[in-house]
């Protein structure tokens, strides 16, 4: 304890955190200041001159202590508690005025009141431990017992003048609110000097007592030990568990105070108990060296919950007269004390026996034990995770998967333990300071969702995704945002649909704008327009626009994930701040989106179309002609780009090509996973039955399907390898179909597969909502079939929901013809024969660099999507052109399904959209901003049980007495 006199103390816990809360405090500043008042302005930047004058003033005195070497001063320990407490409950006073609740709290996800209670704690904490320890020296009598009678006579005390209080109120009353605000300062003094006393004289007993100083205490001096570093841990995460409000929560619900309900938090507590009550004095040196490592490895476990309770200091006394059971909350902080002393003196037990630096060895390899020991479990996780997602969403097709299965169910926990994006004060689900830490190093910052948890246990485990985690505030969102309005919603609809069209003869393409006007059928309601837009191939979206009030906003490119977080958010608050998102859903598939649409208030927003042929579209239900027939070039040649690594074909120049009839085979998909291994013998006999009754003039291919894909060779003994294959994991049909359609686009040929699914168990197969980002692999047809145990072929589609079944029959023994291009003899892709127009890739199997640019706009569109299409056939390249590719978009302000068009209403907004989106751009690209599920209303609050609530009451009250008190000087002034 009497280390904490070395100034350098104040550079870890004073200096240090308040840099971090002045650098968090001028991040959120900068996102929010423009929605500011000036009254707010104004105290933001008194409190950071404030807050940097304490700064200034800690880090001259630590420079001149140090310089001078002198040890920290009773007067500065004092200077600091009046001044830093001063800060903290002058902050805490005007919080609504720091940040007034017209700013939407997803602008601002820290919550700064607690940020500065828990970036000063330490500073606070550190001044009273040199006050117990000024006034503590040894060789002195103390009594640990006069000590604690002391603490104890304030919390009572308090609670006698509480009640004298209550019973003068009438006669006081007059005072406080006409006094001057002299009745105000005085309680607001009590409340803050109280628990100070009261903290004071507690740790100072525990301080005297781990001097050894026991003989009050007799024979019974092991028993406090035992009390103080086993009994009260342990019974502390137990309460937290909700051991003693009826609810005992297991390792993956939550807690009061975090979710500490894992064994290893009760194991380490029992550990560390135990070797601080060992009797090291009966040791030799080397038995008390490997003690004193084995101590300062667990002291990371003593000083994670002093700092997790040390916001809570200050409530620690209301507590103890609140609460029988709030003594708990101090039991870190005493287990802390008593841990530091010990260490202290093992280190000068050890003095006469080792050198100054082998004891210190010791000291900091045993502290470094539980951080590195934790980074690197946290570390293997996401390995193993991110190598789970690679291989299920962007995969090498050339590379050899092998997965650890139990390590990835570990991960996966762990995972749905700390994903939740915010930390609860009371009821947390989270673990305060790992949860965040597990966040940054294993998720980058973002979530992995719920729906791509499920992909991963089905791929790879062959089960049913793992339960949702309990919430206390559990909340279930409704089927729409207004449900919660009334039973009859208005629903927004398409009132008007106009173009504008000019033909850019630079580009050869034409420039369009397709303007809508929206308004609701319930006049009396608001809620969200959202519509879906197909464009043909060689049409871009080159920019959008939403009026908001008088004025036209145009659309910021950005990041989808990181705009369509923003614009949930929006939503989310329901404070009518006016955004629109257009995005891709598919490759030719716009989604557009406006809130709100509020009564009969019409909504004005339009999207520019860059298109090489006019062309009908389709919105709303209503028909527009974008281009004029016949007014521009027909374009019966093919458009490409420099190099030719990207062609466009225009209906005219596709009706030109030659048609050809490709021949089909069985390519059998068969499923392997856990649990199918008794119907191995069914699929041999459905397939020579099919092959028998409905033969293909091409022999068929085989494959082998669990979590991998084993593709057979061709003529390659598929019975045996299909009873010698091990039935495990689940049935990646996902990523087998993607191989094959990858395969054949890869490598044109005049045959193609026809894909047949051989499983008793679709249902439990991984499928995706469509592969139409692959389309141009199946221009014959886009079906494929399931062998049912009848012999039937059931046809499924590829285009959209591959789960469902089409009413369908047999498929024909040739397939329709297609066109082949540049011509049937040498053709390096095939094309439906359709109206249509088509973007062909000459050489997919080649690299493509990420576009750079071309001399139009148009061109460079052409680039973009080519590289989309590209990226589809090439899994393996999106970690590395994600970026690049994100950029190029951004470059040429050409919609990409990588990107989004957002309308936002102020900067603020703008602001926060570009904090996510440098989230977003430096994870890994598989992981979400969020989860799939529909926007919460701000409205509908959640419920909050009463189980375990009692603390949630307490600072409840807390700040109920403080607004109170507040009003009543404002009434004084």
């Amino acid at each position: 304890m009497h280390n904490f006199l070395n100034p350098k103390w104040l550079l870890a816990l004073t200096v240090g955190p308040l840099l971090l809360l002045a650098a968090l405090c001028y991040g959120e500043f900068s996102v929010v200041h423009s929605l500011l008042p000036p009254a707010s302005v104004g105290l933001w930047q008194s409190f950071g001159w404030g807050l940097g004058a304490l700064g200034l003033v800690s880090l001259v005195y630590l420079v001149w202590a140090w310089a001078h070497e002198q040890e920290v001063s009773t007067w500065y320990a004092v200077a600091a508690l009046v001044a830093y407490s001063l800060f903290v409950g002058l902050y805490t006073f005007h919080a609504d005025e720091v940040l007034p609740r017209s700013v939407p709290r997803w602008l601002v996800p820290t919550d700064i009141v607690v940020c500065v209670w828990t970036f000063l704690m330490p500073t606070l904490a550190h001044a009273l431990l040199v006050l117990v320890v000024r006034f503590t020296p040894p060789g002195r009598p103390h009594s640990a017992l006069a000590n604690l009678g002391l603490a104890v006579a304030v919390p009572v005390g308090a609670w006698l003048a509480l009640g004298l209080l209550t019973g003068l109120w009438g006669l006081l009353s007059g005072w406080f609110e006409h006094g001057m605000g002299g009745g105000y300062v005085l309680l607001v003094g009590a409340i803050g000097v109280g628990p100070l006393l009261f903290l004071f004289f507690l740790v100072r007993a525990v301080y005297i007592l781990s001097l050894g100083q026991e003989k009050e205490w007799g024979d019974y001096s092991i028993v406090w030990k035992v009390v103080l570093t086993t009994v009260l841990p342990v019974l502390g995460l137990a309460v937290n568990s909700g051991l003693f409000f009826g609810h005992f929560s297991t390792d993956t619900e939550a807690g009061i105070f975090g979710n500490f309900n894992s064994p290893w938090f009760y194991g380490l507590a029992v550990l560390n108990g135990g070797l601080l009550c060992l009797p090291a004095h009966r040791l030799g040196p080397r038995g008390r060296l490997a003690l004193l490592g084995a101590r300062s490895a667990l002291l990371g476990y003593t000083a994670y919950f002093f700092l997790v309770f040390l916001p809570f200091l200050p409530l620690s006394m209301v507590a103890v007269i609140a609460i029988g059971s709030g003594f708990l909350m101090l039991a870190p902080l005493m287990l802390l004390v008593v841990h530091v002393s010990t260490l202290h003196d093992d280190l000068g037990a050890l003095a006469p026996y080792y050198a100054p630096l082998v004891r210190r060895a010791v000291l900091v390899g045993g502290l470094v034990v539980l951080p590195l020991g934790l980074t690197g479990s946290y570390w293997h996780q996401r390995q193993v995770l991110h190598e789970a997602l690679e291989y299920a969403y962007s995969p090498d097709y050339a590379k050899h998967y092998d997965l650890d299965a139990a390590a990835l169910t570990h991960a996966l926990a762990v995972v749905q333990q700390h994903k939740d994006s915010n930390w609860d004060l009371f009821m947390g689900s989270q673990q305060p300071y790992l949860s965040t830490y597990y966040n940054w190093l294993v998720l980058d910052n973002l979530t992995l969702p719920e729906s791509k948890i499920a992909d991963l246990q089905k791929i790879f485990l062959g089960a049913e995704p793992l339960a949702k985690r309990p919430r206390w505030n559990r909340w279930t969102p409704p089927t729409n945002f207004a449900e919660d309005q009334g039973p009859t919603v208005g629903q927004p609809a398409l009132q008007q649909l106009s173009t504008r069209s000019t033909y850019d003869a630079k580009q050869q393409a034409w420039v369009s704008w397709v303007d809508l006007e929206i308004a609701n059928t319930d006049i009396s309601r608001q809620a969200e327009y959202s519509t879906a837009i197909t464009l043909p191939a060689g049409c871009w979206v080159g920019n959008y626009y939403l009026d908001i009030g008088p004025r036209r906003e145009y659309g910021t490119l950005a990041e989808r994930k990181a705009a369509t977080w923003v614009y949930s958010q929006i939503v989310n608050d329901r404070t009518g701040q006016d955004p629109g998102l257009l995005s891709y859903l598919g490759p030719n598939q716009l989604s557009l989106r406006v809130y709100p649409v509020v009564g009969a208030e019409v909504r004005r927003t339009g999207i520019q179309l860059l298109h090489k042929e006019p062309f009908e579209l389709a919105i709303g239900g209503r028909t527009v002609q974008l281009g004029t027939p016949g007014a521009a070039p027909a374009g019966a040649a093919p458009a490409a780009t420099a190099g030719g690594a990207v062609v466009y074909l225009g209906a005219a120049a596709k009706r030109q090509l030659p048609l050809v009839q490709r021949r089909p085979y069985y390519h059998f998909l068969l499923d392997v996973s856990r649990g199918q291994a008794g119907a191995k013998a069914g699929y041999v006999q459905r397939v020579q039955a099919l092959l028998r009754t409905q033969p293909l003039a091409v022999g068929p291919r085989f494959s082998l399907v669990n979590a991998y894909t084993a593709p057979l060779g061709e003529g390659a003994d598929w019975q045996r390898a299909l009873a010698e294959c091990r039935n495990e994991g689940g049935c990646y049909l996902t990523g087998a179909v993607r191989r094959s359609l990858t395969a054949a686009q890869l490598r044109p040929a005049a045959t193609y597969p026809r894909l047949v699914v051989v499983t008793d168990s679709l249902g439990s197969a991984v499928l995706p909502a469509n592969f139409a980002d692959l389309g141009a692999a199946y221009p014959e047809s886009d079906e494929f079939y399931v062998l049912l145990p009848d012999g039937r072929l059931e046809a499924h589609s590829l285009r959209q929901a591959p789960a469902t079944a089409l009413a369908s029959g047999p498929p024909p023994a040739l397939g329709p013809a297609v066109r082949a291009w540049p011509n049937a003899a040498h053709a390096l892709a095939y094309l439906p024969d359709t109206g249509e127009a088509a973007l062909v890739l000459p050489h997919p199997a080649d690299p493509l660099a990420v576009p750079g640019g071309a001399p139009t706009r148009w061109a460079t569109g052409l680039l973009l999507h080519g590289f989309g299409q590209w990226q589809s056939l090439h899994p393996e390249a999106a970690g590395r052109g994600h970026l690049p590719f994100i950029q190029a978009s951004f470059r040429a302000g050409i919609l990409t399904p990588l990107t989004a068009y957002l309308v936002l209403e102020n900067d603020a907004q703008k602001a926060a959209l570009q904090r996510k989106q440098e989230e977003v751009l430096a994870a890994n690209h598989n992981l979400d901003a969020q989860e799939t599920e529909p926007p919460r209303p701000a409205g509908d609050a959640a419920a909050v049980p009463l189980n375990g609530g009692q603390w949630l009451l307490l600072l409840l009250g807390l700040a109920l007495g403080v607004r109170q008190l507040r009003q009543r000087y404002r009434v004084a002034g």
